[in-house]
């Protein structure tokens, strides 16, 4: 059918998205069922040298080939062109003919939440071009919804539905009507995702209806390079026949398209990172500390999904079995590449996508921070002009941005449900704070580092001071939350709007980890806690105090009592 003529690859949008990553899939790469998840907002996905094999049931080959280029163009809305090339049996392999131009639309009309999927409505266009390609044009709408479950499995529903009238010699390759389900399991430490699924097509010209199943593996190599491999088998249908389908993809932004002034959508939606020279600068220069951000990521997850879908476990779930894993394994060889958090903890993402989306937003920020300021071929008047606007595109985002004035200790240890966490849970909470530890330590030898020698030797000084915290847990752990100024102070004085941002941010870590944490707010209620205190980062009124006090605030606390100030890297 038309879509079986159609070459396919794999759609990965980069690992510094707000959620989404190798785990959203796109038609036809390789399963012919997608998600209901678009494209982030503003990123460019490009399709590479998709292939698809088709053996058909006489013998003969067919191949195709249908490079594309996907674009986040607004909130929860993706717009694709597709150019396929398909060969015509009986010439098998030789000579490639235009099989029509491909445009798609796929626009979300929700996001998964606690007690509903995830909607997106589709349609496309196929356009007269080639010789293979339709006589008049023709479209199809249709709906995909997508639901996740513990394991993590996703299930997925798709429909389509032809409209317009094919002309006569069209009727065999054009479907009146598909549906099908499809399901994939996530296995994020490895970045990998395996699918199978089933659908029905019935044919325009009439006849028996065609069923298709298939399997594949998608694959992210590298942040911004990804491949797929499928196999599968249409059983029934004009032309039963077996197929093959490899690829890869490359994903990226321009900076003219990722506007700082645009307008924050109504939902909690991914959006690309600022794209700049810089990126992925820290991860090239300094990879084993780079590694150990995806760990963290890991933490925190798991421990969020525990704390909400385990509510009665054990103590000794968190504070042995995940602590034992996370400090004697993870963190002694982390992940090369960043996890998509719904991979992790499906049901948490579910509960409060919009808290889940501010953390993401902010995570990206710090890595593009790190970006900048280890882009040794930057003058320090040229890091200063990026990260400022790094730091104006971050606030673009009015919905998921933390404020950038300082909050009282109040909105972390005055509310009712505050301390939860940490008293129940101290060797996991000394854990977390020394993630927060290191975020910011590793700040002050970039900063404060005279060469790239001072600050090569002073990131591997703030990693090797990180990894003592973990040989003699908890007491070697920070015993109050780490605070910028005190901890990477030559950041601090630099870059103040930005350390208050990270201090906020892991001041909220906190407060959600005590709202799941503590009984006393009621399971129906969690979600409205965690919505408040979001709303009560966000703004520039709650619990603002002034930059004097934040900085004494941090003094007060004890610096050695926040695990240490940070090396900063400089010799004598």
């Amino acid at each position: 059918m038309r879509r079986l003529f159609l070459l396919t690859g794999i759609a990965l949008p980069l690992a510094l998205r707000a959620q989404g990553d190798y785990v959203d899939t796109d038609r036809g790469r390789p399963w012919r069922i997608e998600d209901a998840t678009p494209l982030e907002r503003f990123a460019l996905d490009l399709q590479l040298t998709p292939v698809r094999l088709e053996r058909l049931g006489a013998g003969t080959q067919r191949w195709g080939i249908e490079p594309s280029l996907a674009y986040g163009i607004a909130a929860l809305t993706q717009l694709e062109v597709g150019m396929p090339l398909v060969t015509q049996p009986p010439r098998g392999g030789a000579g490639f003919s235009g099989a029509g131009v491909d445009l798609s639309l796929l626009h979300a009309l929700t996001i998964e939440r606690e007690h509903w999927p995830a909607i997106a409505l589709a349609a496309s266009a196929w356009l007269p071009a080639g010789a293979a390609g339709p006589s008049n044009t023709t479209g199809s709408v249709g709906a995909r919804i997508t639901r996740s479950f513990s394991g993590p499995v996703r299930v997925h529903l798709n429909y389509d539905y032809t409209v317009g009238a094919p002309a006569a010699k069209d009727l065999g390759t054009i479907d009146r009507w598909s549906a099908g389900v499809g399901l994939d399991h996530a296995l994020p430490l490895r970045s990998l995702l395996v699918g199978v699924e089933t659908f029905a097509a019935q044919p325009y010209a009439g006849g028996d209806l065609a069923y298709t199943s298939s399997i594949g593996v998608r694959a992210q190599l590298a942040p911004r390079w990804s491949v797929a491999l499928g196999a599968g088998r249409r059983w029934r249908g004009v032309e039963p026949a077996t197929f093959v389908t490899m690829g890869g993809a490359f994903s990226f932004g321009l900076r003219a398209l990722a506007p700082s002034t645009a307008a924050s959508p109504r939902l909690p939606v991914d959006q690309m990172y600022l794209p700049a020279s810089h990126n992925w600068q820290f991860r090239e220069r300094y990879p084993s500390a780079d590694r150990l951000f995806n760990a963290f990521d890991y933490g925190h997850a798991i421990l969020y999904e525990t704390l909400w879908d385990a509510p009665g476990a054990p103590v000794s779930a968190l504070e042995q079995r995940i602590f034992g894993y996370l400090v004697d394994t993870l963190l002694v060889s982390p992940p090369s590449l960043p996890m998509p958090e719904q991979t992790i903890a499906p049901h948490y993402s579910q509960l409060a996508p919009e808290a889940k989306a501010m953390f993401d937003w902010a995570h990206l920020l710090h890595r593009q921070v790190y970006d900048i300021l280890a882009d040794e071929r930057l003058t320090p008047v040229e890091r200063d002009a990026q990260i400022a606007d790094a730091l104006r595109y971050y606030k673009s985002r009015r919905d998921l941005a933390f404020s950038s004035l300082p909050k009282s200790m109040n909105l972390m240890e005055g509310q009712p449900y505050s301390l939860a966490f940490r008293t129940r849970y101290p060797r996991f909470n000394g854990l977390i704070w020394s993630y927060h530890w290191l975020q910011m330590g590793l700040y002050e030898p970039l900063v404060a580092g005279r060469s790239a020698a001072e600050r090569q030797e002073g990131v591997a000084a703030t990693v090797a001071r990180f990894r003592e915290f973990l040989r003699d847990p908890p007491n070697a752990f920070p015993s109050v939350m780490p605070m910028t100024p005190a901890v990477a102070p030559s950041f601090a004085a630099r870059y103040p709007e930005l350390s208050i941002i990270f201090d906020n941010l892991h001041s909220m870590h906190d407060v959600v980890s005590d709202i799941l944490a503590n009984p006393a707010v009621p399971r129906d209620r969690k979600r409205a806690e965690i919505l408040r205190a979001g709303a009560a980062y966000r703004d520039d009124v709650t619990d603002v105090v002034t930059e004097e006090d934040w900085r004494s605030m941090a003094t007060a606390m004890g610096i050695s009592a926040q695990g240490g100030r940070a090396p900063s890297g400089r010799r004598p």
